[in-house]
């Protein structure tokens, strides 16, 4: 056991900054879920041209109703191209997922249309959109997304808070496709413009083998040779005048590219910060700064990008922190400028001093110092101070700032002159706290009050003596009989139960302890198994078992039949009684009675017997007395009654079961009544011959009852049945006496037949002539006297001897099916059929037949060869039109050809052959793939033609005028052209078509008009066009989405690129200005979006860009917003909103910005797992920490581990983020250390409600 001073040393060391940790960081994790929406974009890396693909993967998609999402990309390296494999959500298509080509991004844009909600699987592909690599080697892009230039939200259906925005997060935020380098030798080269002699060249060069020898191939200048060490690296040539260059580049291995480049004649690129519309942010940690840049000079197009925010395409920016951001403009000759830019912001700091540590716990008499510096303080270096206990002590403008009435865990909040703030937390320690030490011995048997409490008091420093201590049970009684000595205190005599123990010193220092007494369970007698009946057979098997529970184990077993184990068996007929003693001689008692059955005996039997043999109308009753009833019955036979009926004559034996499984066996007999009849012998003959009806029976019977019948299944009726033949026969004997029919069956059968084999000799001579000339023979076994043979060509034969073996043949049978008639002894005959074989017919041998086709449709230059076979060598081949001899025709064309083939007997066949000639060649051009020029003076005219029949083979396509070798011509201009398609065989076939182009457009365009407001815009319009593939022109706007003519656009100052578009896609560009408004009023916030927790307030400052008075403010919605008349104020929303600022100046022009404020559901509310209510002013309470999100807490309980509520409260006070709840105690006495549930049901001030529960150690 621990000392007091070594248990008071361990729980300081050991336990209390366990506490102090867990205090913050344990209850936030119980009531948090992660409800963001995590976004994997898988790549990969290619060469350029290739075709990469990303897949988009999600986790954690729950009940989502929307979502959009740009996804940024660096458009000179890559560029999408396709898009696939959307995930299975309703209304999800491919118009959602947009391709911007003026900003460069890809937008994804989704909401049900059902207004219902979509669950995904962990790791299931949302989308895959795939992209071309079109940049050099070496470089990559980023994949991934951002708020630029749409805001990323996902919006998920909550069952409290509806329908609101979700958090998203990149689980791979440093995917790239990156572009690797080639195998083969491969040079990009790139130039500035210049209007003097300062022009560039940069050549680059990868693959092949380094290093690579650079070589001018100019006559002029620069007459330049030069060596790329590395792949990659590049060869800069300056100072050169506008004009065209030829450069050869070989590597190692001696493989060459020759290239021309060409410096335009343009001024430099510059870039210069747009400082009318760049601003610095308010504060460090805000994003609504903004970037501008005016660019001149470089060859048309320029491409602008921004890093590191990954923004292409545009000279403004916002929404943007302290920072440096780099442009890069690139114009179309791959000239490269960059300038860094620099928005600045200082960071506000603050240090705290603790000055004095506060009294003990309960006393708020600590004192603590504050000073800031940096950010952008008030006139004089002053700021505001504003603390979280004694408002009191606030100072409003100062660079100092001191507070004398601090305690416990506290904060101080600094602000400087543009709001932007700083916060402090810190704790005050105490000089003394009270400690104790406490050792209880429980109660000894339940019910009992033997416990005993010891407890020695100290303290972190000195001990305020005396002491007084209090010991009180749960409904506050005081319990009497303590004794105290100096700092130790002494309770005996004590039931179980929970006790609070109070230590005052003189000073009024308290120290309270919640003490649990203990007692062992009640014990009792667990009945395991208890079997009471003793057995019929074998007897002397009762059972009983029984285990000890609750109490203090182990256990010890006394029965009134000596036994002393908990089980005790083989027991007969009587009483037996236990008794079970605990560990701590606490006893329970038990009596058990023991009983046996009386058995079943069988008594007799009632029996009826049969009249007849074969009856089933006998009756068998058993008779019993019952023992243990209900009783069962089981039979020999089928049954389980005591009677059993239709039954025939023999032994039956029956046992009987009863409910105690005692058991009898009895056997009794049903005896036949009458005589049975009898067949004494039976005459039979069997037929003469097979099949005739000469067979006899005859019966002889006796027994029955008077006269008996005779009834046959071939409907005879007496004894002898006549005029059989073979068979199975069946005959039913009754008499007069009632009893069932006597059946029996007899069997007559055929003599034996002849064996008979019939083998064909010869065969007929031919095939194609009816002759009779083929020979059979036959052989009969048989031991008949006398055989005659009568074939079916009319020959016969008779035959006697003394039975065996005879033989015939025939010798003028045909071809096909013949027979033999066999008679034996004039009297039984057979007829055998047999099959003679057809000669083999002369045919002609595929095999050998040799056809050669006439070359070309309508030559006379085939050739036939045939072969015969069947029949018998050698043929004779006549051919008959036109008439040749001989196996061969030749110089003949497409047709029939008949033959005559004669065999060596004069055997002849007719035969025809098929000549055919090749099809003409047709040559056809295909329209679905044949198309005019598009636009005029373009050459992209197509021909695409397809040709069959002829001897088929690779066709050679003969073009005039000549433009191409093959069946498909592209890069055509408008005109007339003819194919010439030669075969295999130089067979031919021709085919002409036509392409035409269109006219060229021209355009009519509307007057443009001055903006009188920086928001105004003037209507443009292509009112009309005429030429091209009209009359269905449209019209695009910047390359935005197409107009149709005459249609209305509306645009804001600037220069705007029109193209007219006809019905084929031909276009014309024109520039057209708008010029500046008259007034350029605009508000902008910064930012689109930005995020505070529940219950904070953020600052919304909106950037105003105006010449004339502002007259009007108006907030949307105002209900949350500190300074309506104003751009600068601060909101406080409950939830996810949407604020909108419109302001209005004297001119009447109005502008305005709105910004997204999303209220994280991170709940600010924490709680301890363990407390020491002992008195030393540290986790002497139940404390909770609530967040600025909390709004009330409804309710605290706490309860013993038994599910006894120990305390209550309701609606508690929120004291400077601090809820000071249990102390330990209940019904006023402390609880004994332990472990404690409590719960506590938290309203947010979303309207959010969640109940926290968990597990409260209470240590001492």
């Amino acid at each position: 056991m621990f000392s007091p001073h070594n248990f008071s040393r361990l729980f300081r060391r050991n336990i209390f900054y366990i506490v102090s940790f867990t205090l913050f960081a344990l209850a936030t994790t119980k009531a948090q879920t992660d409800t963001c929406v995590h976004l994997e974009f898988t790549t990969s890396n290619g060469s350029t041209g290739d075709k990469v693909c990303v897949k988009v993967k999600v986790t954690n998609f729950k009940s989502i109703l929307s979502f959009q999402f740009p996804i940024n990309y660096d458009p000179n390296v890559i560029m999408p191209c396709s898009k696939c494999c959307l995930a299975n959500i309703v209304g999800f298509m491919d118009d959602d997922i947009v391709f911007d080509t003026i900003r460069k991004v890809i937008r994804v844009i989704y909401s049900n249309p059902n207004n219902d909600t979509v669950n995904l699987d962990d790791g299931t592909v949302l989308f895959e959109v795939c992209f071309k690599l079109i940049g050099p080697p070496g470089s990559c892009s980023n994949i991934g997304f951002s708020d630029r230039p749409i805001q990323t939200e996902f919006v998920k259906r909550f069952p409290v808070d509806n329908d609101i925005p979700v958090c998203v997060i990149n689980d791979k935020p440093n995917n790239k496709i990156c572009i690797d380098y080639p195998a083969s030798l491969t040079v990009i080269s790139s130039t500035c413009g210049t209007t003097a002699n300062n022009g560039t060249i940069t050549i680059k060069a990868w693959g092949g083998r380094a290093p690579y020898f650079v070589n001018s191939a100019n006559t002029a200048p620069p007459t330049v040779n030069g060596v790329i060490s590395n792949p990659g690296d590049c060869l800069i040539i300056s100072n050169q005048m506008p004009g065209s260059y030829t450069f050869s580049v070989k590597d190692a291995l001696g493989k060459d590219s020759v290239f021309t480049v060409t410096i335009p004649t343009s001024s430099s690129i510059d870039i210069r910060r747009d400082n009318f519309y760049s601003i610095d942010p308010t504060c460090w940690f805000s994003s609504n700064g903004r970037l501008g840049v005016n660019v001149t000079g470089g060859t048309a197009p320029l491409f602008i990008k921004w890093d590191p925010i990954n923004v292409y395409g545009v000279n403004r920016v916002s929404g943007l922190p302290a920072g440096t951001y780099r442009v890069t403009v690139t114009d179309s000759s791959g000239c490269i400028q960059t300038q860094d830019l620099v928005l600045r912001a200082d960071t506000l700091k603050a240090a705290i001093n603790i000055d004095k540590a506060a009294t003990c716990k309960g006393f708020c008499d600590g004192m603590a110092t504050v000073r800031a510096s940096g950010g952008t303080p008030y006139l004089g270096g002053k700021y505001e101070f504003v603390w979280s206990i004694k408002s009191s002590k606030d100072c409003a403008l100062d660079t100092v700032c001191r507070n004398d009435s601090l305690c416990g865990l506290q904060y101080v909040v600094i602000r400087d002159s543009k709001r932007c703030e700083d916060t402090i937390y810190f704790k005050l320690p105490f000089t003394t706290e009270i400690t104790s030490a406490i050792t209880v011995d429980s109660v000894r048997c339940h019910g009992e009050a033997s416990g005993v409490i010891h407890a020695t008091a100290g303290s972190t420093s000195t001990l305020n003596l005396p002491l007084s201590f209090d010991l009180r049970d749960l409904t506050n009684t005081t319990i009497a009989g303590g004794m105290t000595n100096g700092i130790q205190y002494t309770s005996s005599q004590v039931i179980a139960g929970t006790y609070v123990l109070r230590i005052t010193d003189n000073i009024g220092c308290e120290r309270i302890d919640t003490i649990q007494v203990f007692e062992p369970p009640v014990l009792d007698l667990l009945e395991n198994r208890i079997d009471t009946s003793e057995s019929c057979s074998p007897g002397a098997d009762a059972v009983l078992d029984v285990r000890g529970v609750g109490g203090s184990a182990p256990y010890n077993y006394s029965w009134s039949n000596s036994g002393n184990t908990g089980r005790i068996t083989n027991l007969m007929k009587g009483t037996y009684t236990v008794t079970i003693t605990d560990a701590h001689l606490c006893s329970v008692t038990k009596t058990y009675q023991i009983s046996k059955p009386v058995a079943p005996v069988i008594t007799g039997f009632n029996t009826t017997d049969v009249n007849c043999l074969g009856d089933t109308t006998g009756c068998v009753e058993v008779l019993f007395t019952p023992g243990n009833t209900p009783v069962s019955f089981k039979w020999n036979i089928p049954g389980n009654a005591s009677k059993i009926c239709s039954l025939g004559a023999g032994t039956y034996t029956v046992t009987i079961t009863d409910q105690s499984g005692c058991a009898d066996t009895a056997t009794t007999m049903i005896k036949t009544v009458t005589n049975p009849i009898i067949i004494d012998s039976v005459v039979t003959i069997n037929p003469s011959c097979p099949g005739k009806s000469d067979g006899l029976i005859i019966l002889f019977a006796k027994g029955g009852t008077g006269q008996l019948t005779y009834s046959w299944n071939n409907n005879g009726n007496g004894p002898v049945n006549p005029s059989l033949k073979a068979g199975m026969y069946i005959v039913d004997i009754d008499d007069i006496g009632g009893c069932s029919a006597l059946r029996d069956t007899f069997t007559l059968i055929d003599r034996p037949r002849p064996a008979i084999a019939i083998t064909p000799v010869i065969d007929p001579s031919c095939a194609e002539t009816a002759s009779c000339d083929a020979s059979a023979y036959v052989t009969i076994n048989t031991n008949d006297t006398i055989v005659v043979v009568t074939w079916s060509s009319g020959e016969q034969n008779r035959y006697v001897s003394g039975g065996g073996v005879y033989s015939d043949t025939a010798k003028a049978l045909c071809s096909g099916r013949q027979y033999a008639i066999i008679t034996v002894n004039d009297l039984c005959s057979d007829t055998v059929f047999f099959d003679v074989k057809v000669p083999p017919r002369i045919t002609l041998d595929s095999n050998r037949l040799n056809i050669i086709r006439p070359s070309c449709y309508g030559k006379k230059d085939g050739s036939i060869t045939v072969a015969g076979k069947g029949g018998c060598m050698p043929y004779n081949y006549e051919w008959v039109n036109p008439v040749v001899t001989g196996p061969t025709l030749s110089s003949v064309g497409d047709g029939f050809y008949k033959v005559k083939i004669t065999d060596c007997r004069g055997c002849v066949h007719f035969d025809s052959v098929r000549l055919r000639q090749p099809d003409t060649i047709r040559v056809q051009i295909i329209q679905g793939s044949t198309y005019d020029v598009s636009c005029p003076g373009q050459k992209d005219g197509r021909i695409t033609l397809a040709w069959n029949g002829g001897s088929g083979g690779k066709g050679i396509f003969t073009w005039s005028p000549n433009v191409g070798k093959d069946s498909v011509l592209t890069s055509l201009r408008s005109g007339t052209y003819t194919v010439t398609v030669t075969d295999q065989n130089n067979c031919t076939g021709i085919a002409s078509i036509s392409l035409t182009e269109p006219a060229p457009l021209s355009l009519i365009l509307t007057p443009i008009d001055t903006p009188a407001c920086a928001e105004d815009q003037a209507d443009f319009s292509v009112l009309n066009v005429l030429g091209g593939q009209g009359p269905a022109y449209r019209y695009t706007v910047d390359d935005g989405p197409p107009n149709q003519i005459g249609d209305k656009i509306p645009l804001f100052s600037g220069s705007y690129k029109i193209t007219v578009y006809d019905k084929n896609g031909c276009t014309r560009d024109t520039i057209i200005d708008v010029p500046n408004p008259k007034s350029n009023l605009t508000l902008d916030f910064g930012k689109d979006i930005d995020t505070i927790q529940l219950g904070d307030s953020i600052r919304l400052i909106g950037v105003l860009n105006n010449s004339a008075a502002i007259m009007t403010y108006v907030w949307d919605p105002l209900a949350y917003v500190s300074n309506p008349q104003s751009t600068d104020s601060y909101v406080r929303p409950p939830q996810n909103t949407v604020f909108m600022l419109t302001v209005t100046d004297e001119n009447g022009c109005i502008a305005s910005d709105k910004i997204t404020i999303i209220v994280e559901s991170i709940r600010h509310f924490y709680s301890p797992n363990v407390i020491s209510p002992n008195g030393d002013n540290t986790n002497d309470y139940l404390e909770f920490t609530a967040g600025s999100d909390v709004q009330q807490i409804e309710f605290v309980e706490v309860f013993d581990r038994w599910g006894g509520r120990l305390y209550s409260i309701q609606n508690p006070e929120i004291n400077n983020g601090i809820v000071r709840t249990w102390d330990g105690r209940s019904h006023g006495d402390v609880v004994n250390p332990g472990v404690y549930v409590y719960q506590a049901k938290v309203v947010f001030r979303d309207g959010y409600t969640l109940v926290y529960r968990d597990d409260l150690t209470v240590v001492r």
